[in-house]
């Protein structure tokens, strides 16, 4: 039966990524570096905050072998945004 279905999607079908894998690269980095929202990290690479979190935590695997584990240490492990920090003027 599985082999007579007809299939409507063809295989590398599907929605293409909306940045290209340096700038992929490039939001992680911007992430942990400046710690925003991902909303205002959506907002500044022109993608959702969904996506701009499913990129950070994917790429962020990925260099956790790269960057020295200080970098790392400073992201909390939490599924929620991390706030923008405030100062006292």
């Amino acid at each position: 039966m599985e082999s007579d279905k007809i299939h409507i999607n063809q295989k590398g079908g599907g929605r293409k990524p909306k940045l290209e894998i340096k700038e992929q690269v490039c939001l992680c980095l911007f992430y942990l570096r400046k710690m925003p929202t991902f909303k205002v990290l959506g907002l500044h690479f022109a993608i959702s905050k969904t996506e701009g979190k499913d990129t950070f935590n994917y790429w962020l695997e990925i260099l956790g072998d790269v960057l020295p584990a200080s970098v790392l240490e400073q992201v909390e492990k939490d599924d929620s945004d991390y706030p923008i920090p405030t100062q006292n003027y």
